[in-house]
């Protein structure tokens, strides 16, 4: 009597095929007869699936014999995932046979199941977070993003207040702002105003970075859009009680400087030499309030604190001995003792005199604000290339790196830790003037409490990053 394992293999070209197959195959393979019994199986078979007959192989059988068709599923046995794929033999189209295979899935179905996992999360994230972000191809189309950033990338509309904005214009400026984020492979983030449809302006920040594939090739945008009214107003809040507070405080100074003015001139009689020495030192305390008082109105005076810097060869030591004669009340306050030290052969800088000094002013009082009592501030002008530097080392506390990183910043001050009056306005006054002269300004610190601060501005007139405005 023929055996079934004969039957089977006269369906192959020959049994050594058949052979072959079964021990070379780098999973598990097995074959049934139409009544559910293993006339054959490899190794892998009786290591992985011996033990594992169970509901879905008894399920796939049955489909297949009433099918006719194969059948294609997974199965869970030893912590592992297969893929199983179960094919019909057939014989006058009826099932004689039936071939499973299996792959080892295992590490696809769980990286599978962590994507979902995360996309899951993700689409939580994009549902429930109440900003405008969004994710587009580079082609400008957009792919996905939070709630309602479809809505607005598609026609403007920012619900979280409830506007529409012009967008037309909008969607004009991103044409370049996405070719330099993709081209470039960079973040940009800038603040902007934009008028919604019936001409009310609004103040957006916008962030947009480069989608990277593992290669670093640019494949989308993600934008993120921020409302910042708020933030707006707030700051020309500040700025306006600044400068008000500023110009009501600029003419009880002039006041002062005139009263004490007539005192030394003899105009209510004579003073002694001593009252005449108290009386100056004294006006140049005013004096110096007053110089004060227009260096900070000045940053307000224009819409929108715009300054037009009007350039000119400047003798930068000249106006630094300017500069230290203003102040020098405040050194003999705290028995500070400025010495200055030269050593250029170009004293001479191209650049606004007036703003230049209020740099300079900047940077001495602060100086002097912070330097130990009877201590020294050494002075520094040199040159470095086709550039005029000014420094100055004083001993004073040490500044740790995070605040020298945020020292120059709006509204940034330290004044209080040292129980000084400060709203931090001058040193962000300072760096803004510099960068618009296509300069640096520098803070470096030591442990042994030297500080040193300085700026450095080109002194050719052909200066190609110098600005023609300063925005405070």
């Amino acid at each position: 009597m023929e055996r079934v394992e004969d039957t089977f293999c006269n369906n192959f070209d020959s049994a050594i095929y058949a052979d072959t197959l079964f021990e070379n195959y780098p999973d598990a393979m097995w074959i049934k007869n139409r009544n559910s019994k293993i006339i054959r199986a490899n190794d892998f078979y009786y290591k992985y699936f011996k033990d594992s007959e169970c509901v879905e192989t008894k399920e796939a059988d049955k489909e297949i014999l009433r099918t006719g068709c194969k059948k294609i599923f997974n199965l869970r046995t030893q912590n592992k995932i297969f893929a199983i794929t179960a094919i019909p033999v057939k014989r006058e189209e009826l099932v004689e046979y039936i071939i499973y295979t299996s792959r080892d899935v295992t590490e696809q179905e769980e990286l599978k199941e962590r994507f979902f996992v995360n996309k899951y999360q993700l689409d939580a994230l994009l549902e429930n977070v109440p900003k405008l972000i969004y994710m587009k191809d580079t082609d400008g189309k957009y792919i996905t993003g939070t709630k309602y950033s479809k809505e607005f990338f598609e026609n403007g509309f920012d619900y979280f207040h409830n506007t529409f904005l012009d967008f037309p214009s909008i969607k004009d400026r991103n044409t370049n702002e996405d070719n330099f984020v993709t081209e470039n492979n960079k973040l940009i983030s800038y603040a902007r105003e934009i008028n919604d449809t019936k001409g009310v302006p609004h103040w957006y920040k916008i962030y947009k970075a480069p989608i990277n594939t593992y290669n670093n090739n640019v494949i989308g945008i993600l934008v993120m859009v921020d409302n910042i009214d708020d933030e707006k107003l707030l700051q020309a809040q500040r700025e306006t009680f600044v400068a008000s507070l500023g110009h009501d405080l600029k003419n009880p100074t002039l006041a002062q400087i005139r009263a004490i003015e007539l005192l030394l001139k003899g105009e209510f009689g004579s003073i002694q030499k001593l009252q005449r020495e108290i009386l100056e030192m004294l006006l140049d305390s005013c004096r110096y309030m007053k110089a004060m008082l227009s260096s900070l109105l000045a940053t307000y005076r224009n819409e929108r604190g715009v300054v037009t810097l009007c350039y000119e060869e400047v003798n930068l030591p000249e106006l630094v001995n300017e500069c230290i004669g203003e102040m020098i009340y405040l050194a003999k306050d705290k028995g500070v003792n400025i010495e200055i030290k030269e050593s250029c052969s170009n004293p001479v800088v191209f650049g606004d005199k007036v703003q230049i000094k209020r740099v300079i002013m900047n940077l001495m009082s602060n100086g002097i604000k912070y330097a130990y009592k009877d201590s020294s501030i050494d002075v520094k002008i040199y040159n470095e290339s086709d550039y005029t530097c000014f420094s100055f080392e004083n001993k004073s506390p040490y500044i740790p790196p995070e605040k020298r990183e945020a020292i120059f910043a709006q509204y940034v001050s330290f004044a209080e830790a040292h129980k000084e009056l400060g709203i931090g306005l001058g040193l962000y006054t300072s760096k803004k003037i510099v960068d618009a002269h296509g300069g640096t300004i520098f803070v470096r610190s030591f442990d042994d409490d030297r500080n040193i601060f300085g700026f450095k501005v080109p002194n050719t007139k052909n200066n190609i990053c110098a600005a023609k405005t300063v925005s405070f």
